[in-house]
Parts: structure tokens; C-alpha cells; sequence
């Protein structure tokens, strides 16, 4: 019978997103340089920002010792079991996951040598509960909420939480964290008052005799401003992946087909709604991509992207699997052409933050958006 598996889906798929594994390599080492003597914590959340915990922990897993890699941090229990089934070596930290303690949960932890991130004082003492029982000790990294009032212990709360400590020897504290709510302002009174009370809370543990070993609160700009020199890790993702800071290189260049081309007389429509109505004769593609990949629907007459190097408006609506651009400026564009939605092309380049600011969205969000349909593609 005739083999009809077709070879890799990249060959057979409108849209790709390539993640250059050596960039990513060459960021880490640019933001170990901007770290010093701190090493650097890499998030691997929502499947690494998009391009794959598995390859991205497989790939700095493998850099030498001295590299300066402390370890990954998930969200959740279940990335980190993905990541020891990888069997990725480093230390891995679930950073939001743990906010319920039972046999089951700390079993898992155990066995599979995760790091919880403990952020309220009911898991602390259900921590303290199950490490009595089971006579074993755990080491665990205590978040403290020092004004983004999302997850952590209270100021407040510091009393009790070393009163929990000093009764257990087996609660084992293994750092201290806290996370800022705008790093990008270092100057900001926000992100100094943090500073000040995530300083003062580490003061009054090791008053009470607990000396945290690692103590880490800055981010990928938090990095890059110092907003905490006290800090001997620093937890990066978005400048890792290439994005927001231009000492980087770019990780990602998301690609598209293009499918058809055609011609529009003035007066003509294109798409949904319809969006868009030629004011002139003009000349578009038709790229297979679409809010189903991930590329939003918000880029409606208002994105542009890169075919040979030059910038073309995406006209009229997005659909679910198909997008419209404006080729009036080309003169040769084939079926088969490839469009850049996001990465480098000739001289210029389509970032994530600028797509955000089409889709009036974050970064973060245009990564992680971007569908499981859309294959990886892995460069070396």
C-alpha cells in the first residue's frame, strides 16, 4: 500500500514559526554578562512563551556548569513533570501552581524533585503538616508580596511564617522572592518601596536565624535596570526570547504562505464585512494565517508584514485561517512567497511589542498566543 505520511509538517503547513535555538543560546550568555555574579533563573511558563520548554530546557540544560544556569521555572505541577520526563537536570520551580497541599501533591513533588514556590500561610503550615508525617525534609522557596498584591505572604504575616519555621527544622527555606509590578520604572516610588520592604522582610529572617541561600526578585527588566543588587538570581524570559531589549537577538521569525495574489479595481472589497474597500487600483496576496494560528483578528487594517523585506498592510478583516495584504509595492510576488509576521526579513524587522500595540495587547501575550497548530521549527 502507498505510503501517505506526508514528510515534516513544515513542508506540508501554511505557517511556521522557526525558533533559533543558537540566538537563544547567545542571549543567555549576553544576560548572564548583564547578571554578574548573579545567575539567571529562566521561565519556561505557557510552554516557554511559545517556543517549546522542551527544546528551550534541552538546549540550556546542556550549557557547561560555569554557564552561570541556575534552573527553569513553571507555573505548574504539570510542566515540571513534563520537564523531568525530558529528563531535564536542573533545579525546576513551580512558581504559582501550589496553592493547595495534600498526599498526592506533595508525593509528586518528592518524586519528581520539584521546587515549590510556597506563597500563603495555609500551604506553609499544610507543608509543615505533611513534612511532620512523612519525617522528610523539603526545601522550598518562600514568595512574599511586597506591593503587587497578587500572590504572597503579607508583611504582616512574617511573624507567624517564622514562628512556623523556628518549630520545623524540616522546612527548609531555600530562598526568598518577591516579583515587581514595573521594573521597566526603576525610578518609580512602586518599584522602590518593594525594594524596600523585600529587603527589610530578608532582614527579619536572618534576625530570627534564617539565611536564605538564594534571594531573587528581578525579571527580565528588573535585570536590565538592577533594580536588586542584593539578588543572586535573576528569573528571565522576555529579553531571553529575543524580544523588548535590542542588545538581544531574535529568537522567533513567524512565518506565512502566500497563496494567491490578484489584482482590485477601485471600489473593491476584500474579506469580511466588509473591512476594506479599494481606493485605487491595487495589487494583494492572500497568506495562510489567521487568528486561528494566533495572528489576531486586532491586526484587522492595522498590522503590516514583511514579504522581501518590505513592508505590506494587512487590508481588511483577519479570518479564522486567512489574512489579506497589500502588494501594490512589489512587482514579483509568486504563490509559494513566504510573508514575515513576526522576526526578520532583509534590513527590517516585525517584533512582538510592535504587533501588541496593533492588537493594544502586551508582548507576552503575542508569544504566548501563537496556536499549537503553528509547527516549531528548530534551528541550531
Amino acid at each position: 500500500m502507498e505510503n501517505l505520511i506526508p514528510g515534516p509538517p513544515w513542508q506540508v503547513r501554511q505557517t511556521t514559526l522557526e525558533v533559533n535555538l543558537g540566538h537563544l543560546k547567545k542571549n543567555f550568555y549576553l544576560l548572564k554578562k548583564e547578571a554578574k555574579n548573579a545567575d539567571l533563573m529562566v521561565l519556561l511558563k505557557s510552554d516557554a512563551y511559545g517556543f517549546s520548554h522542551k527544546e528551550v530546557a534541552e538546549t540550556l540544560d546542556a550549557l557547561p556548569r560555569e554557564a552561570g544556569l541556575h534552573g527553569f521555572a513553571v507555573a505548574n505541577v504539570e510542566e515540571g513533570i513534563i520537564l523531568r520526563r525530558s529528563k531535564i537536570r536542573k533545579p525546576v520551580y513551580v512558581l504559582s501552581g501550589i496553592q493547595q497541599m495534600d498526599e498526592d501533591l506533595y508525593r509528586c513533588l518528592q518524586t519528581c524533585a520539584l521546587i515549590p514556590v510556597i506563597s500563603s500561610l495555609k500551604v506553609l503550615r499544610a507543608l509543615d503538616s505533611f513534612c511532620r508525617r512523612a519525617q522528610s525534609p523539603q526545601n522550598f522557596h518562600l514568595k512574599l508580596n511586597t506591593g503587587m498584591n497578587r500572590l504572597g505572604l503579607d508583611p504582616e504575616e512574617i511573624p507567624q511564617a517564622i514562628n512556623i519555621l523556628e518549630k520545623n527544622k524540616l522546612l527548609r527555606m531555600d530562598g526568598l522572592m518577591s516579583h515587581y509590578a514595573c521594573s521597566e520604572k526603576p525610578n518609580s516610588l512602586l518599584t522602590k518601596n518593594q525594594s524596600k520592604i523585600f529587603i527589610s522582610i530578608l532582614e527579619a529572617f536572618r534576625k530570627s536565624g534564617f539565611n536564605p541561600r538564594y534571594i531573587h526578585m528581578e525579571n527580565s527588566y528588573g535585570l536590565l535596570n538592577h533594580c536588586l543588587p542584593q539578588g543572586n538570581i535573576a528569573r528571565v524570559g522576555l529579553h531571553l526570547y529575543g524580544e523588548n531589549n535590542e542588545k538581544m537577538l531574535p529568537v522567533a521569525h513567524w512565518s506565512a504562505q502566500v497563496y494567491q495574489t490578484r489584482n482590485l479595481k477601485k471600489g473593491d472589497v476584500v474579506g469580511y464585512g466588509p473591512l476594506y474597500r479599494a481606493k485605487r487600483k491595487m495589487r494583494m496576496a492572500i497568506l495562510g494565517v489567521g487568528y486561528g494560528d494566533g495572528y489576531h483578528r486586532a491586526f484587522s487594517n492595522r498590522a503590516e508584514v514583511l514579504i522581501h523585506g518590505v513592508r505590506c498592510p494587512v487590508i481588511g478583516a483577519v479570518s479564522m485561517d486567512l489574512t489579506a495584504v497589500d502588494i501594490t509595492k512589489l512587482s514579483h510576488i509568486k504563490e509559494n512567497s513566504r510573508a514575515t509576521l513576526l522576526g526578520v526579513d532583509g534590513k527590517d524587522r516585525i517584533t512582538a511589542e510592535e504587533l501588541a500595540k496593533y492588537a493594544k495587547c502586551i508582548p507576552w501575550e503575542i508569544l504566548t498566543g501563537i496556536s499549537p497548530r503553528v509547527p516549531r521549527v528548530f534551528i541550531q
